[in-house]
């Protein structure tokens, strides 16, 4: 498969300073979904739940967090979108999504050890997301994908309605809650959430025992074949999914803006770095200190962004 982009110039200085407004809007809803994940509580039951016994081959798991190797660690911010095919294969789905200046791509690759989407901006690499959660599967139904992880119970409560059944089963110290959505002609589909937060979607009304558990990214393999010169890179090419909190504080210094939260019970945080010194800025999540997803700003500064410009 070859992936071609689309590019149109702007007509006028007008029109450049009105991207240039969408870019900022769009930039300060992110920092507030942010936001809201850190500080809007989970709301107590409005309707009776049940409780669910759980034994014998019920029983949840321990948790285990494994850590494997997957391709999406040799991808890099401001990777040409040729070298993305060779990496990757060919994506399962690609998702176009015009503006003025050019297209944007989502490359998705469900089939992956770990789903992953990769975002092609200006036929480069702008942005690599593991779906640790599993929460993006081609196989869930239409009305589902709305819920994203992290998501409180009361948002979800809003989005979907009620639940055609809510069941809470506890282990390993949290508390997991199944909401059984169904609708006319799809599939069924539940919503599970750990301490009041949406931590995975699946087709039908079982209950995973390994609920629990999930994977992170190994760090690339810095002597394999596709890495080389590894102290030439620039530190765009460094960020890279399955590197440390600390080796991306290494390179941007401290970070800007950070909204910590919790993944299965593991520490996580959304975290905003300047960079390139008054002139860019990126968002990184991590899970356990590993990083899963970075995205790039763009060029407008993080500066004239949170001071409203």
């Amino acid at each position: 498969m070859t992936i071609m982009l689309l590019h149109s110039r702007p007509d006028t200085r007008a029109a450049r300073r009105a991207q240039s407004r969408t870019k900022k809007r769009s930039i300060a809803i992110t920092f507030t979904a942010l936001a809201t994940m850190a500080i809007t509580p989970p709301v107590a039951a409005q309707y009776p739940l049940q409780e669910v016994e759980v034994s014998g081959g019920n029983a949840l798991q321990p948790q285990h967090v494994d850590h494997i190797g997957v391709r999406a660690t040799l991808l890099y911010l401001g990777m040409q979108a040729v070298s993305v095919e060779r990496i990757m294969g060919t994506p399962s789905l690609v998702d176009a999504v015009e503006r003025k200046g050019g297209s944007v791509l989502v490359l998705k690759y469900p089939l992956e050890l770990i789903g992953t989407e990769v975002t092609i901006t200006d036929a480069k690499v702008s942005g690599v997301a593991l779906d640790i959660a599993g929460i993006d599967a081609p196989t869930l139904a239409n009305f589902s994908r709305a819920v994203w992880l992290g998501m409180t119970r009361t948002a979800v409560l809003r989005l979907l309605g009620m639940p055609s059944e809510d069941r809470i089963r506890a282990g390993d110290g949290m508390s997991v809650e199944q909401m059984i959505f169904e609708r006319p002609g799809q599939q069924v589909i539940s919503i599970f959430l750990i301490d009041g937060r949406v931590a995975a979607k699946k087709v039908g009304s079982s209950f995973p025992a390994n609920i629990f558990s999930f994977a992170l990214p190994l760090s690339a393999d810095q002597g394999g074949s596709e890495i080389d010169e590894v102290a030439n890179w620039s530190r765009q090419q460094r960020i890279r999914v399955g590197m440390k909190m600390s080796e991306v504080q290494t390179l941007f210094g401290v970070e800007k803006m950070r909204v910590d939260y919790s993944f299965k019970g593991k520490p996580a945080a959304h975290m905003i770095f300047e960079t390139s010194l008054g002139k860019s800025f990126a968002r990184f999540t991590f899970i356990e200190n590993v990083l899963t997803e970075f995205a790039d700003g763009g060029a407008t500064s993080l500066s004239l962004v949170l001071d409203g410009h």
